[in-house]
Order: structure tokens, then C-alpha cells, then sequence
């Protein structure tokens, strides 16, 4: 039987040795829905918050991708490899690290805030349509060009040279085994990662997550009672404007939703700024909407100007 009916998102606890994509398959056969999909790919040897959207709530993905990241891990000074983390095969080697702990706070320094990260070869970024890491592997390299990226925390946890363990917070597409490679380059004797676990992606939390096997040997009741949250607790990060029945209906239907249409049937005022949520009386998820540009308010608001660019309608049993 499938459940077309499970809708939102669940939030694995993933395992090391798989890949992302085979976590789905797996929630996907666990759960027995047709569409699911994670918001954030984690490496196979990584572990990890890992949030999955089922069915319709798969169309959240795009919106939850974009939030940050937190991580910890360990990292090996002394050692480069060509996929920049200990499953690789090694490049360089350096047998002598005599390095000051002021030294490694220095480079940690350097890293922290907004900065350029090139993107790795072993990555599903693509070039001409094809994955950079099946090009890795043919021994073939090819230009990138470097990506901001912001670091908003890097710590130092503990040092037990030539293991370094730390802690990261930072905006989406970045590579943290990218990052320790290039700080192994400013101590002068490379690094490569050797262990990491995400602990939080946006507001999802790994204590708020559920591992495989634990889910496997879970009635499905037990499962939407404990692990499965509803789509608008999912986009939680997002304001929510409630609206009336008939302006739900308006915007399912694709229709303009004008700043007369609006007058008493919105709550909280209608004049929020920016993306949103949409919720209907029944706080179910409706839709994920923009202010109109340009934003009108008080005595200047022409009522038969569209209020809201619709970006996704959402249809939830």
C-alpha cells in the first residue's frame, strides 16, 4: 500500500558508508510514498542531520537547501589526498608537524567570515554537463571558478597533533573538506578530513533525528507522532501570514491576489515585506509567496495592484 497521504518532513540521523541518495531510496521504501527527497547533500563517509520531505512536501527542498549549516569533524594535519578527505588516495605526506596552537588559531582566524572556496574536483558540480567527480576520476581536471562562501563560526574543539577537531557554521554550497584542505595549505603541511558528522541544517537539529534502523522497526503511527513534522512546521523559519477560505481557493486557482482582496481577510497585516508562508484557517500550507514590488503602504496602496508573486502553491490533503 502506498501513502500518498504521509506529507512534510522527517529528519535522518544518516549513517557513514552510504550515499545520500541511498537514504532516500530507503525512507522512500520504509515508508512506502512515491516521492522523496533529501535538502542537502551530505558525502557517503559523512554523518548526520540529514532532512528528507515526503511526497508533496518534496516541493519545500529548494527553500530549505538555502539555510545554514552546522558541522563537527576531524581533520589529520600532515596528510593532502585528491579528494581532499581520508578516503582518497594520498597526494602528499609530511612526517614532522610542529605546529604552535597559536598557529592553528591564526589560520582558523583567516578563514572565518565570507570567503573564496573552489570548488573540488570530487563533487557533483558539473561541467558540460557532466559530474565533476566522474571527470576526477578519467585523471582529468578542469577550470572552476572560486564561490563565495560564508563561515559564520569555526572553533577549535580539541588538538591531539596531528588531529585537529572542530566545529563550523556556514552558508550553503560550501565544502568543508575544501575548507581543512586549504587551512592544512596556510599551516604549511596540508590536512585532509578524516571524520564529519552535520549537527544541524537550518532548524533541524541531530538530536530531533531518527536513524534507519530505528525507523525501519517503528509503526508508521509512532513515526508521524515522534518524527514527522507538517509542512509549515518544516518552513518554520518563515513568517506566515493566515488567510480566509476564498483567498485560499483564489491562489490554488492561480488567480491575482490584489491588496483589495486582502482587506480583512489576511492576519497578520497584510503589508509583510519579503517571501512568507501562506496558511489557510486550517494552518495547513498553502503557499510560499513574495510582497509585490513595489511595496505600498498606508494612503498610497492602489487596491487593484497584485499584493503577492506566488513562487509555489502547495496542494496538501
Amino acid at each position: 500500500m502506498i501513502h500518498n497521504s504521509l506529507q512534510g518532513l522527517i529528519v535522518i540521523n544518516k549513517p557513514s558508508g552510504i550515499t545520500s541518495h541511498t537514504v532516500v531510496q530507503r525512507v522512500k521504501k520504509i515508508l512506502r510514498v512515491r516521492k522523496a527527497g533529501h535538502t542537502g547533500t551530505l558525502d557517503p563517509f559523512a554523518t548526520g542531520v540529514l532532512p528528507i520531505c515526503i511526497n508533496e512536501a518534496t516541493k519545500l527542498a529548494p527553500f530549505l537547501i538555502e539555510e545554514e549549516k552546522g558541522y563537527e569533524g576531524l581533520f589529520r594535519l600532515g596528510i593532502e589526498t585528491d579528494t581532499q578527505d581520508i578516503t582518497g588516495q594520498i597526494i602528499s605526506t609530511k612526517e614532522s608537524i610542529n605546529i604552535k596552537v597559536s598557529d592553528i588559531e591564526k589560520a582558523f582566524q583567516k578563514f572565518r567570515g565570507t570567503i573564496n572556496q573552489l570548488p573540488p574536483m570530487y563533487s557533483a558540480l558539473k561541467h558540460k554537463g557532466i559530474p565533476l567527480y566522474r571527470l576526477a576520476r578519467q585523471g582529468k581536471e578542469v577550470e572552476r571558478k572560486p564561490r563565495k562562501v560564508e563561515i559564520k563560526e569555526l572553533s577549535v574543539l580539541n588538538i591531539e597533533l596531528p588531529w585537529i577537531s572542530f566545529r563550523v557554521a556556514c552558508s550553503k554550497g560550501t565544502y568543508i573538506r575544501t575548507l581543512v584542505n586549504d587551512i592544512g595549505k596556510n599551516l604549511g603541511c596540508g590536512a585532509c578530513l578524516e571524520k564529519l558528522k552535520r549537527i544541524r541544517s537550518g532548524k533541524f537539529l541531530l538530536e530531533n533525528s531518527v536513524n534507519l534502523e530505528t525507523l525501519k522497526n517503528t509503526p508508521l503511527e509512532k513515526i508521524e507522532a515522534n518524527w514527522l513534522l507538517s509542512p509549515t512546521q518544516a518552513l518554520s523559519s518563515l513568517p506566515a501570514v493566515t488567510v480566509d477560505e476564498e483567498i485560499s481557493q483564489n491562489i490554488r486557482q492561480g488567480k491575482i491576489i490584489t491588496w483589495g482582496k486582502l482587506r480583512g481577510k489576511a492576519s497578520p497585516p497584510i503589508h509583510l515585506k519579503g517571501i512568507f508562508k501562506v496558511l489557510n484557517d486550517q494552518n495547513k500550507l498553502i503557499a510560499i509567496v513574495e510582497t509585490s514590488d513595489p511595496v505600498c503602504s498606508g494612503n498610497n496602496i492602489n487596491w487593484e495592484d497584485p499584493a503577492w508573486r506566488l513562487i509555489r502553491v502547495f496542494n496538501f490533503d
